[in-house]
């Protein structure tokens, strides 16, 4: 009962840490918040994980994110968020404790996601044992796979929960996912189109992401990415008289944010186009952007970000080979190497390989669509089928609650603005398809955005005066029913488990005891080794008992493995 206080306890100290962070964000760079009614509301969660996790990349470059480290860090947040004022706040925080409160039980888990403890666990560890390592790469694959995530967890790491706590983050983004949701579906300001597509989002996304260990570093992207790109949607094609263009420029950190979370949103940044809607004056839009505090924003992250790919791989997107330059570096793979990472990695997102089979001629394999057949039975039968029927069956809930309404087809209107927009959603989705087709690879959000346009134009035309009043609260209350049972079956399932992940240190996930050995190098780091994952095994860990290949050396206090 204590270490449930105490683990709750820190997550809520965390979340005020986390909002404190976002207003300190708000007022740096946006101005001041108002009141409940200003639009920038809705950022500040998000704001408050994407400063901090900038805070991490930059602060990992000199020391480690050890418990000093991390306890001065949230007491500032703290700090920030008792003493930055706006109109309403206490409604504002009753409004996110409320959210917490009733999707709490996701936070409680036995079970990990799979790549855990490959390496989302030894990664983020690392960074709360040593500042960067320079070719960290060449000891794990996991260290070519680099997500900003990692570097947010780590400052999570806290006196008497330590590591447990490296999942706060997920359930974090849920809430402010579903509390910018609430904002944006309440208002009286929006138009009914995107109206649907937040009621969609809402909906779908709670029941899908109902389960915190499955998201990895791939879900919480995508629940930000789906805000974003709707968003655009109502600034760009609804709403461009209403508003002005410091509405756009709110969002590129956030976009920043999101390509830090993983690299394949990059295709996103061909919403950039949209900017063609301000028909006006397009030059000076793209002068406005470019000096503005959001571009310097966007930039300085994501310089940040991709050094730290560099500093791990020599790559500086890992692993596009051609942004590799570890042919003239000591402490890096060359590009034949993260060529081949590349077209492995793409083999598994086509259904070519597994954690028991292997397909025959890979790169025949991957070309030309010859990928298809087996994807559509291996793949596209299970996850994508069941994602498409709940899907559907969202669709048809939310259709026939429309049932005694008036369908108005004068009101199909398709704005040039519309096509062009969804136009590009649906280059992206291609992109995503011929490229990297799996649903935890950005596919969920695509896919989403692809299907649920088109049907929210459609929903548009019906009579729908009464339906947000009296309907949707009904609504709201069986997804949050659902999301709770099927977390409460979960748990109850891992409490009678019978293998390592079977929930007997509640409330803290299973660990399974890892024997290792270590091995002193020339330079004085200590190298971790053990058989199999290294879960929670001291850093720098590899997966093999035999003598160290690597060598290392340490210049101006950075240690470097090289060849």
């Amino acid at each position: 009962m204590i270490d449930t206080i105490v683990f709750l306890l820190f997550f809520y100290l965390s979340l005020m840490s986390v909002l404190g962070f976002g207003l300190l964000f708000q007022n740096i760079f946006f101005g001041t918040i108002k009141n409940l009614e200003d639009q920038k509301i809705i950022y500040i969660g998000f704001y408050g994980l994407f400063s901090l996790t900038l805070i991490s990349l930059l602060s990992s470059l000199f020391v480690p994110h050890n418990f000093i480290h991390n306890i001065l860090l949230h007491f500032f947040g703290i700090i920030f968020f008792i003493f930055i004022k706006f109109e309403n706040k206490k409604i504002y925080l009753k409004t996110i404790l409320i959210i917490s409160i009733l999707i709490i039980v996701a936070l409680f888990i036995s079970k990990t996601h799979d790549d855990f403890s490959y390496y989302h666990l030894p990664f983020t560890k690392y960074l709360t044992e040593h500042k960067v390592i320079f070719g960290m790469g060449n000891l794990l694959h996991g260290y070519k796979l680099l997500s900003s995530l990692f570097f947010l967890n780590s400052i999570f790491y806290l006196p008497l929960i330590e590591f447990y706590s490296f999942h706060f983050t997920s359930l974090l983004f849920l809430i402010f996912f579903n509390f910018f949701l609430y904002k944006e579906i309440f208002s009286k300001k929006i138009h009914e189109v995107i109206k649907y597509l937040y009621l969609f989002t809402f909906v779908f996304f709670n029941l899908s992401f109902n389960r915190i260990a499955e998201y990895g570093t791939d879900k919480v992207g995508q629940l930000l990415i789906v805000l974003l790109i709707i968003k655009i949607f109502q600034l760009t094609c609804f709403e461009k008289r209403k508003t002005n263009f410091d509405n756009i420029l709110l969002l590129m950190p956030l976009m920043a944010f999101c390509l830090t979370l993983k690299t394949y949103f990059l295709p996103y940044i061909l919403i950039g186009l949209t900017i063609v809607f301000f028909k006006k004056k397009i030059f000076n839009i793209l002068i406005t952007i470019c000096y503005s505090k959001s571009f310097f924003i966007f930039v300085s992250s994501l310089f940040i970000y991709f050094f730290h790919h560099f500093i791990s791989t020599g790559c500086i997107i890992s692993p596009i080979s051609a942004t590799c330059f570890g042919d003239n570096l000591n402490w890096a793979q060359n590009k034949a190497h993260y060529e081949g990472l590349s077209n492995w990695l793409e083999q598994w997102a086509k259904a070519g390989a597994g954690p028991n089979f292997r397909i025959d001629d890979p790169m025949t394999y991957i070309q030309n669509f010859n990928w298809v057949p087996r994807w559509l039975e291996f793949y596209f039968m299970g996850k994508v089928k069941d994602q498409l029927l709940i899907l559907t069956l969202i669709f048809l809930v939310i259709f026939f609650l429309f049932k005694k309404l008036r369908y108005r087809p004068k009101n199909l209107i398709i704005k040039k603005d519309i096509i062009f927009f969804y136009t590009i959603i649906f280059v992206i989705f291609s992109i995503w398809f011929t490229n990297h087709p799996q649903l935890r690879y950005g596919g969920y959000s695509i896919s989403f955005l692809v299907i649920s346009i088109p049907l929210a134009l459609l929903f548009q035309n019906f009579e729908n005066k009464n339906f947000f009043k009296k309907k949707l609260s009904y609504l709201t209350i069986l997804i949050l029913v659902i999301f709770n049972l099927k977390n409460i079956v979960r748990i109850n399932d891992e409490i009678h488990r019978t293998d390592h992940y079977k929930y007997d240190n509640f409330p803290f996930f299973a660990i399974p005891e890892k024997k290792y050995i270590f091995e002193a190098t020339e330079s004085g780091l200590i190298v971790y080794k053990t058989k199999g994952h290294c879960w929670n095994i001291p850093s720098p860990c590899v997966q093999s008992l035999g003598k160290l290949k690597l060598k290392t050396i340490k210049k101006n206090g950075y240690y470097f493995f090289y060849k």
